[in-house]
């Protein structure tokens, strides 16, 4: 029986007195945990310094996000939009359930990305954006994919959960397509305590939008009213706090969309703040795990290596490799098998292609419609734990255990 272990540890980042101190701070203050508070204004102001960009918008979680930048583009049952398969299903949530058609491209089977070769025929007159993954923290190659969007007029909208402080040719992620949205969940690269997620952009009209859908705002068309009262009832002069929201004067002739609470809480925002500023550090443990992955598997017969986007900076989020099937005599299910249960090392795959999903299958996606993620996912990925606080031991152990099951199975 093996005794020794390696496995994904439930928490991405790594915490300390720092989180510690600022929740005790928050929590002390006698202030207000809700609404954008001192923290979370801070937070926003210095992701977006971070990033390089005009706006950062913080919210509950990146599924949030990537719900408001659909509802910003307004993508409805009439619309369609072209996306990578390979991605977690939160990424196309909001689209499928707003009805919209999904496009699906295929991906590189090197760096597990987008390919960007494969997305331009799945445009259409009806095509409204472009959803990207930057998988495992890799850059997307952007500047095809930006081409594209900017040729066709289309939106282009980044799933950056695993890619807080990634680079693609010098620009950090965040500050390249129109609406990037980032998550702050446990797993990730830095958390916010569990959940919690922001969204990036250039563009004012986004920035205010998305601060109201995030706070029940309600777009549509309004009409004055000619007696500006509820009943019998006027508006009190000065109006008084009271929620009213125009309605005396205003009333809604047709609604397009409707908002709903996805707020950070204060004290999600003031673990964000000290989090953010070991970002860097963060990444740089990653990054070198990563090395040691990368040296210590190179020229192993049997497996073949991730690559990182040529002119990108890659944040480790995940560590793929991939099974040669031509030197390796077992299946994926079977050298997953010998890897966690002969040699203790925890293997989850990720992320189950999202044109398979249940939801997706339900609108008609089948097996078969992008058959490199389908060949990569079901025959030859694996992901590596990778963290920002394992042990030099725990790395070592991996590289021999991927060693010694490449020649236990050639």
């Amino acid at each position: 029986m093996q005794k020794f272990k390696v496995q994904e540890n439930q928490l991405g980042s790594i915490m300390g007195k720092e989180e510690i101190t600022a929740a005790i701070s928050v929590l002390k203050s006698g202030k207000g945990l809700s609404f954008a508070s001192e923290n979370l204004v801070k937070f926003e102001q210095e992701f977006a310094e971070y990033c390089g960009v005009k706006h950062a918008i913080a919210l509950s979680s990146c599924t949030a996000a990537l719900r408001i930048a659909t509802q910003i583009l307004r993508i409805g049952k009439k619309d369609e939009v072209v996306a990578t398969p390979q991605t977690f299903k939160a990424t196309l949530l909001a689209v499928a359930e707003r009805g919209a058609t999904v496009r699906f491209a295929d991906i590189d089977p090197n760096t597990i990305n987008i390919d960007p070769a494969t997305i331009e025929d799945k445009i259409t007159s009806k095509t409204k954006a472009i959803y990207v993954t930057h998988m495992c923290g890799n850059p997307v190659d952007m500047d095809p994919v930006l081409e594209i969007a900017r040729r066709y007029n289309i939106a282009v909208v980044e799933d950056a959960a695993h890619a807080p402080g990634a680079e693609y040719r010098g620009r950090k992620v965040g500050n390249l397509g129109d609406l990037t949205c980032f998550s702050f969940h446990s797993l990730k690269n830095i958390t916010t305590g569990g959940e919690g997620g922001m969204i990036t952009t250039n563009n004012d009209q986004y920035d205010n939008e998305a601060r109201a859908f995030r706070q029940m705002g309600i777009f549509g068309d309004l009409r004055e009213k000619s007696l500006k009262a509820i009943g019998p009832y006027s508006e009190p002069q000065p109006p008084l706090s009271d929620h009213s929201s125009g309605a005396y004067s205003h009333q809604f002739t047709h609604i397009e969309e409707w908002g709903t609470n996805f707020r950070m809480s204060e004290l999600q925002a003031a673990i964000g703040r000290t989090q953010l500023r070991k970002l860097d550090s963060l990444n740089e443990k990653r990054a070198q795990i990563a090395a040691c992955y990368t040296k210590g598997l190179s020229g192993i017969r049997g497996y073949r290596l991730w690559q990182i986007t040529p002119g990108a900076k890659c944040v480790y989020h995940l560590y793929p490799v991939f099974i040669d099937r031509h030197v390796i005599k077992a299946n994926q299910v079977e050298v997953i098998r010998y890897l966690e249960d002969v040699k203790g090392v925890q293997i989850i795959l990720r992320f189950w292609p999202v044109h398979l999903s249940k939801y997706m299958q339900f609108q008609g996606h089948h097996f078969g419609e992008c058959p490199v993620c389908e060949k990569v996912w079901f025959e030859e990925q694996l992901n590596l734990p990778i963290c920002a606080s394992m042990s030099d031991k725990e790395v070592d152990y991996v590289v021999n255990a991927m060693k010694e099951t490449a020649k236990h199975f050639t």
